[in-house]
């Protein structure tokens, strides 16, 4: 059956937008959204839920990005309704700080990410990307999602904004947000206590 839809996973500040308008602007390809499998910055529904739906022409694109850099961009802005006054503390309180059903913010990213993982594996057809990758070789991510879906040729779009849930930001720095900001010995080493090392191998992220 061919591929013609496709349903997007990832935290927030992955780039989920980004993908979604880099696909709309290369591919034919339908969108799933929040009433096939939820919310995409869910935890990836596990296959007693997914297998209920038919996902046969379905491709499950699973985004992540390096824990150092999310982590700062959540500090940021943690789309974090429930207690608004979540980022007003230091980083170093923050991340140490509950948010939703996490103990902190690395025990999402380790959960979230681990169940994008395992989705990943379960379903007939998937693409894991790091929004690293994204932003450094477009093209080669074009070329991947293509031959999953069994394009042999197609137009190739560059997509260069900055865009979230409010639209495109002309003037927000991609690259500084992807690069590791600077940290204390003592943050590096609160986040690396609960970073999860096999989690890390997979999506091939380096400690610091």
């Amino acid at each position: 059956m061919k591929i013609d839809s496709v349903k997007i996973f990832g935290e927030r500040h992955t780039g989920t937008n980004a993908i979604n308008l880099f696909i709309r602007e290369n591919f034919e390809l339908k969108f799933k959204y929040y009433e096939f499998l939820g919310w995409k910055h869910r935890l990836a529904p596990k296959e007693v839920e997914w297998s209920k739906h038919d996902t046969n022409n379905v491709l499950f694109i699973f985004l992540f990005r390096n824990p150092y850099t999310w982590l700062n961009s959540m500090y940021e802005e943690p789309y974090y309704h429930h207690f608004l006054k979540i980022n007003d503390r230091s980083f170093e309180e923050f991340i140490k700080f509950s948010i939703e059903d996490y103990e902190n913010s690395i025990c999402l990213w380790n959960q979230k990410n681990d169940s994008y993982l395992r989705m990943s594996k379960e379903v007939k057809y998937s693409l894991n990307i790091r929004i690293e990758d994204f932003r450094l070789d477009q093209s080669k991510i074009h070329a991947m999602i293509a031959e999953i879906i069994g394009i042999e040729s197609a137009e190739f779009i560059a997509f260069s904004n900055y865009v979230n849930g409010r639209g495109i930001e002309i003037n927000k720095d991609i690259d500084q947000s992807l690069t590791i900001p600077e940290l204390t010995s003592s943050e590096i080493n609160y986040i690396n206590s609960f970073l999860s090392q096999s989690i890390m191998k997979e999506i091939g992220y380096d400690f610091l």
